[in-house]
């Protein structure tokens, strides 16, 4: 589906010059879409921030974790999108 978007906006737009993006979605969407590697990347966080009092990384359930489903806590809080409140 991509690459034929790629293919047709190169067609209709000559100047367009990212055709490129349809061989990067199909090399790297299957690993973004590995849930396994995001609860990798989660536990990763933990580490970093361990000693960070204001930043809590949801506990991974790693025993129900597979590649295409992610289970984790509900941590309350403010989102990280949210600068101006984490500011106050």
């Amino acid at each position: 589906m991509i690459q034929i978007a790629c293919d047709s906006a190169a067609r209709l737009f000559p100047d367009f010059k990212y055709g490129w993006l349809a061989s990067e979605f199909r090399s790297r969407l299957p690993r973004e879409l590995d849930f396994s590697i995001e609860a990798q990347n989660a536990e990763r966080c933990r580490r970093i921030f361990k000693n960070e009092k204001h930043v809590k990384v949801p506990d991974i359930y790693s025993e129900h974790t597979r590649g295409r489903v992610l289970v984790m806590s509900y941590e309350d809080g403010i989102p990280v999108t949210h600068v101006k409140k984490m500011l106050q």
